[in-house]
């Protein structure tokens, strides 16, 4: 589903909602709903950027914001974990930066929901913010969190699992694969915003380290 389709869906969907959901700041559970259900569509079951992979930051992102309470928007957090992967789906066609395309997206669909602009801009933000190529610093507390709890999915077991996976199914070499945890993956630990985030990306970062050195020695015969 590419950013016509999703927007016409949205559009059907909203065409039998004759009130505003965010009218005098009412937010109601249908209109995440609907927004949730849309990216479960557009992003598929793929566990490495698909709707699992939303989903297991959704949980990184609200236990790292419980530090937090009362100085974040759980709302513009929510939404923001939601669509910040949304434009990988179009990343390959148009050429263009993924957190670039999935903020764009977000504007378009939010605005047709009603959302006031200030809760655009911050969830824009901490989508622009999750990336790690991208090099963009948030400026909100829900954008570190989100920073925090995508690059968390990258680091431990389930870093490890996504790594080769992906490696599969773009027909990596293995070495290709293992450079892979050398040019990025050790490096996200250095990279959290959060208390809660920096311990946890410790401790996934020295799993990661440990389950590749012995990785290595394995391949050499060693052990």
């Amino acid at each position: 589903m590419n950013t016509e389709s999703m927007l016409k869906t949205l559009s059907k969907k909203l065409a039998k909602t004759r009130d505003c959901p965010t009218c005098n700041g009412k937010l109601e559970n249908s209109t995440i709903k609907d927004i949730e259900d849309l990216v479960r569509e557009t992003l598929g079951n793929d566990p490495v950027h698909g709707f699992p992979h939303v989903e297991r930051v959704m949980k990184l992102a609200f236990k790292l914001a419980e530090e937090y309470k009362g100085k974040y928007d759980p709302i513009v957090l929510k939404l923001a974990v939601l669509l910040h992967d949304v434009g990988r789906i179009e990343e390959q066609d148009l050429h263009k930066h993924h957190a670039i395309l999935s903020a764009e997206m977000a504007q378009k669909i939010l605005e047709q929901y009603g959302f006031p602009k200030e809760i655009i801009e911050k969830i824009k933000d901490a989508i622009l913010a999750h990336s790690f190529t991208l090099g963009y610093k948030p400026k909100t507390v829900e954008g570190m969190i989100l920073s925090d709890a995508d690059k968390l999915d990258a680091l431990g077991a389930v870093g490890i699992m996504r790594v080769f996976m992906e490696s599969a199914y773009r027909g990596r070499a293995l070495d290709e694969a293992i450079d892979h945890f050398y040019e990025k993956l050790f490096k996200l630990k250095d990279l959290m915003w959060t208390r809660k985030g920096k311990e946890l990306a410790i401790r996934r970062h020295e799993y990661m380290v440990n389950f590749l050195g012995k990785l290595e020695r394995e391949i050499e015969g060693l052990e």
